[in-house]
């Protein structure tokens, strides 16, 4: 795309408005002061607007109006979160007979709100499976990756990670999108891998400018990675090709392997910079870049029609 960038933001976090411990102003002055070029504020099942942001340009990152609905089925055991970013109006819970349903009913909310719907963190419980983000009909996203201590991302005891949850969805043939997210809640106490802290997942998105229309568009259509730590430079990817380059920090080394159906290992690649083609009978192509720091990030799948 010509005359674009790359722009880092964080599409979940909570404030005082709803379950974190800083205002609203205090979160969003974090990611500021950390290099986050836009932020979404999803407090649950609360639309937090902070009044002057278009009059302080340069206080915080672009503020885009984002809401974590926040279903609380079967006296509160059974979790069901997505989150609605660049909504216009606040949305309503549902509270329906299944989590599943339950799940298709607040994501065709948030649609009808104007906002693009991303599951969070299906492991939170062990209550998503991948059948049941697949049998949803309008989700954007869903996290691949959630810094909070307690969602379980990498799966464990016989339960998929996020990431193979993924492919199972990529497989079924839905196109859903995959995010990384921190999920913050805790600002005051010190950092902890106990605690739900700022700065541990994020989404770097490829638009013409920074604005919230075409930070959007980009969002929509696919146009980002998303991270846990790996800072990319540039990436292309297509049906043609995927090209991925890296900027490693200090002495990081990195591996990609790139992913077809299923999750099955097309290929591993050593090094800073890597070029893959996808196989053309392949349903569809995706990355996975690990860090010599532990870090990873994830393209975005590339499908063959």
């Amino acid at each position: 795309m010509p005359n674009s960038n790359w722009f880092k933001g964080n599409l979940h976090t909570h404030t005082t408005e709803s379950d974190g411990d800083e205002t609203p102003e205090h979160v969003a002055e974090w990611y500021r002061e950390h290099g986050y070029d836009f932020l979404v504020l999803s407090d649950h099942n609360h639309l937090t607007v902070l009044d002057d942001a278009g009059s302080n340009p340069g206080k915080w990152p672009l503020l885009i109006p984002g809401e974590e609905i926040t279903s609380r089925l079967f006296n509160n055991t059974v979790p069901v979160h997505v989150n609605g970013i660049g909504l216009k109006s606040l949305v309503e819970p549902a509270t329906e007979e299944s989590a599943r349903e339950t799940l298709q009913e607040n994501v065709s909310r948030i649609v009808a709100a104007g906002g693009l719907a991303s599951i969070n963190h299906p492991n939170f419980k062990w209550i998503i499976s991948a059948e049941d983000i697949a049998a949803t009909e309008g989700t954007w996203a869903m996290e691949v990756y959630n810094g909070h201590p307690i969602t379980n991302s990498f799966g464990g005891g016989g339960h998929l990670s996020a990431e193979a949850i993924w492919d199972l969805v990529l497989s079924s043939g839905r196109r859903v999108l995959g995010v990384a997210t921190d999920d913050a809640h805790h600002y005051v106490a010190e950092f902890s891998p106990l605690l739900a802290n700022p700065g541990r997942g994020w989404v770097v998105v490829k638009a013409e400018k920074m604005s919230e229309d075409a930070l959007m568009a980009g969002m929509r259509r696919g146009e980002f990675y998303a991270s846990s730590g790996v800072a990319i430079l540039d990436m292309k990817v297509a049906r043609d090709e995927i090209v991925i380059e890296m900027a490693p920090y200090d002495t990081e080394e990195f591996t990609t392997i790139f992913r077809g159906k299923d999750g099955r290992e097309l290929a591993t690649v050593e090094g800073q910079e890597v070029r893959f083609v996808p196989p053309k009978a392949e349903m569809y192509v995706r990355a996975t870049v690990y860090s010599s720091r532990g870090s990873r990030a994830w393209s975005q799948p590339v499908f063959s029609s």
